[in-house]
């Protein structure tokens, strides 16, 4: 729920987790940390959170998700100084987001090899659907059948369930 003061609209802690998609203990653990800071507090003490510290938790949770640890995290929001970053604080998010890139790229890779084979095993066992043989997937039965040929075009995992 939003309170409304001093022109910026705020959250007490249990709205701003549900709104960020954490838990209000990781919310706490995030302050102890210092990667965010309650906006206000209410008249009655609570923490009051806003819109800022909802876009520091997506940033966060976008960081985490490519891999870095919460100490990496702080590293990146503590070497940013108020005016702007450095050139170190350049070089060091250039080297971990090239990193990481590389990591995505090839992971990218991966599964992109692993939707191709699955796509043509998918294929073949449509075809198996229709087929006439009481045992299918099986290196006599299926050695001739169209569906398997050309050799180079069945996926390993068919090769290695029909030898």
């Amino acid at each position: 729920m939003f309170r409304h003061g001093n022109k910026k609209q705020v959250m007490q802690i249990g709205d701003f987790a549900q709104q960020a998609g954490v838990s209000v203990r990781a919310i706490r653990y995030y302050e102890e940390l210092g990667l965010i800071r309650p906006e206000s507090h209410s008249n009655g003490g609570f923490r009051l959170y806003g819109h800022e510290n909802l876009k520091r938790i997506r940033v966060i949770n976008f960081l985490k998700d490519l891999g870095l640890s919460l100490t990496d995290i702080r590293q990146i929001f503590l070497a940013k100084k108020p005016s702007g970053g450095d050139k170190q604080t350049v070089e060091f998010l250039l080297r971990v987001f090239d990193e990481k890139l590389s990591l995505v790229e090839a992971r990218l890779e991966t599964l992109n090899r692993m939707k191709t084979e699955l796509a043509r095993a998918i294929k073949i066992l449509h075809s198996c659907e229709t087929c006439d043989h009481k045992i299918l997937l099986d290196a006599m039965c299926c050695g001739n059948c169209a569906n398997l040929m050309p050799r180079d075009n069945v996926p390993d995992t068919f090769e290695v369930i029909l030898q």
